[in-house]
């Protein structure tokens, strides 16, 4: 498996960088949006020199799953909103 739970990604033109690794090796989905959450509110309005960001959060599916997941809450839309970043959700 590999090890980029959760990348913030920077794009500037054509450019697409790796700027921080949230939660390095945990591939739950509500422990990755949870870390992503509280990084996004403190670095609210920090976020500079791009077009725009994403937020690539990689998970694994759960065995013992049945069904549900987590709330992308309104208060995390509005923070992407205004810190122009985009979500991509990646299942290995």
């Amino acid at each position: 498996m590999r090890s980029l739970s959760c990348y913030i990604r920077k794009v500037a033109g054509d450019e697409s960088t790796n700027y921080l690794l949230l939660a390095k090796d945990d591939w739950d989905l509500r422990i990755q949006f949870k870390i992503f959450e509280e990084w996004l509110s403190d670095a609210d309005g920090s976020l500079e020199g791009a077009d725009y960001w994403i937020a690539d959060i990689g998970f694994n599916h759960r065995a013992d799953a049945s069904g549900g997941g987590p709330v992308i809450s309104t208060d995390l839309m509005q923070l992407c909103v205004r810190n122009n970043m985009n979500i991509y959700i990646s299942e290995y």
